[in-house]
């Protein structure tokens, strides 16, 4: 499923399980193996150029590389350490591989990731468990070939891909690392450490890059509205002297009850938004800022606060934020003219905290709906009987110290929205006694990929007789993929008994 026939299915020569009457195949590519993350980290591994090896191999090695070379050998006599697992070598792209490496101290487990890459649509083939977290492959339906035309742009297409699936899912989760090779090494799946698989899940590459197309506006935030003051479109906070002052205090640390590393990053962060910097510059400008100082934080949080910062939510920088933090950490005494050398006809406010408003925004009220009906459902029993007004019940927040609920007229707004989207199903059941049979998108799709195969497709007939809508749902699910009965072990057994 994932080597994607880059490889030969019996070895070239000395094969223990080749039919007699078949003759060796031509050249394929190569995959690299390694027995330990040490051995790895110092090349001492093995070259593969069949299946039959891997599987002659299997549970013996600890990583290997997924996508495939278009050859491999090794660098010393001894014949251990491998060479050619290069980014020009590749022949192609099999899978793309997200690390999630789990910080102590932090909750991380497979449904955090499943429930992330539902609400991103972007669900992964197969989780592989590892010491340090997780490994997430989107195994794609069709390999992505290598070509060296245009100095090899069919890399930097696939690299762009896998850098915004990087960046999508540490949106959601911090343990995502951003860092590691885009089609380097990865653990290998063995039986010990398969946490989760759905091989009908198998992604097509042309999708994915329509997807990425997509996301990266939303990074860049090119657009007209970047600027703080649009009428002055030459203004620039980062071109400000406090910006320079925060910059080169390397004492800023975090303190309670006061603004500290986080609120100077963000910040700072919100300067470079509103003065139409790229993402991407904003970013290595903070990972130096935080790096220079004396107590840095952790990158993932730098790039949570960034990515924050660049969510659209803000226009700015505040000024009351910025005069706190020189309060705190600014070295020299300056009037606020010499601070604040850009005049501007307003500066920005920040929004409201949801407990410090009166009402709510319907956004707001669909993620609590969302979040209260999914801690309705089960594993089996996703959808659930209820009534509206036991929905309206459930929902409330406290503002000034009064709990309040949602208002009627809100819940129906919001549920229609929720249904418009796709990510609420809903049928009234008519009648005394009558409400509503309610499920959530990501419940449902959860259901399914995680119910005994033997019941699934019950379950799907089920889910359509609740839910018309949800067909379209449930055929995006459909096990498109059918086991090999005769493996590739196996596949002697047809063979004539010849004595």
């Amino acid at each position: 499923m994932i080597t994607k026939g880059g490889i030969r299915k019996y070895k070239f020569k000395n094969s223990k399980i080749r039919p007699f009457n078949t003759k060796p195949e031509g050249n394929k590519g190569a995959v690299f193996g390694f027995r330990t993350k040490p051995n790895m980290i110092a090349s001492r591994g093995i070259v593969l150029t069949s299946e039959e090896a891997l599987w002659e191999n299997e549970d013996c090695l600890s990583h290997w590389t997924p996508n495939v070379y278009s050859y491999g050998t090794y660098a010393d006599e001894g014949r251990t350490i491998v060479k050619g697992h290069s980014e020009k070598n590749l022949k192609q792209i099999n899978t793309f591989v997200i690390d999630f490496d789990k910080v102590p101290g932090e909750k991380l487990d497979v449904q955090m990731i499943l429930d992330a890459a539902l609400d991103l649509e972007l669900l992964p083939t197969l989780i592989l468990k590892t010491p340090g977290g997780y490994q997430a492959y989107f195994i794609l339906e069709n390999a992505w070939f290598i070509s060296s035309v245009k100095d090899y742009q069919s890399i930097e297409i696939a690299k762009k891909v896998s850098e915004n699936l990087r960046k999508a899912f540490a949106e959601t989760l911090s343990s995502v690392d951003l860092g590691c090779n885009h089609f380097g090494i990865a653990r290998i799946p063995r039986t010990d450490n398969v946490a989760y698989v759905y091989p009908a899940l198998t992604h097509d590459m042309q999708k994915f890059i329509d997807w990425s197309m997509r996301y990266q506006p939303a990074e860049t935030h090119e657009n007209r509205h970047l600027r703080i003051v649009p009428e002055a479109g030459e203004i620039q906070q980062i071109k400000e002297k406090w910006v320079d002052i925060l910059l080169k205090n390397p004492e800023i640390v975090g303190q309670k009850g006061t603004l500290g590393r986080n609120n100077a990053v963000f910040t700072l962060s919100l300067a470079y938004y509103a003065s139409a910097v790229e993402m991407d510059r904003c970013l290595d400008d903070m990972d130096l800022f935080n790096s220079n100082l004396d107590y840095p934080l952790a990158s993932n949080e730098v790039y949570k606060i960034v990515t924050s910062a660049y969510s659209g939510k803000y226009r700015g920088a505040n000024k009351e934020k910025v005069l706190e933090l020189l309060a705190n950490w600014g070295s020299e005494a300056l009037s606020e003219d010499q601070l604040f050398t850009q005049k501007r006809s307003h500066w920005c406010k920040f929004k409201k905290d949801r407990s410090e408003r009166k009402k709510s925004h319907i956004h707001e009220w669909k993620v609590d709906i969302l979040n209260y009906l999914e801690t309705q459902c089960y594993r089996y029993r996703p959808e659930i009987e209820i009534r509206k007004t036991e929905i309206q019940a459930a929902i409330s927040y406290t503002h000034q110290g009064v709990e309040k609920n949602i208002p009627k007229r809100s819940l129906d707004k919001a549920m229609n929205e929720l249904k418009a989207e796709g990510k609420l199903f809903i049928k009234i059941k008519a009648g005394r006694g009558g409400g509503l049979i309610v499920a959530t998108r990501k419940s449902l799709i959860r259901t399914v990929i995680v119910v005994n195969r033997h019941v699934k497709e019950a379950y799907k007939k089920s889910i359509r007789t609740f839910f018309r809508e949800a067909a379209m749902l449930t055929k995006m699910l459909e096990t498109g993929y059918k086991e090999d009965k005769t493996g590739i072990f196996e596949v002697q057994l047809n063979l004539r008994d010849t004595g």
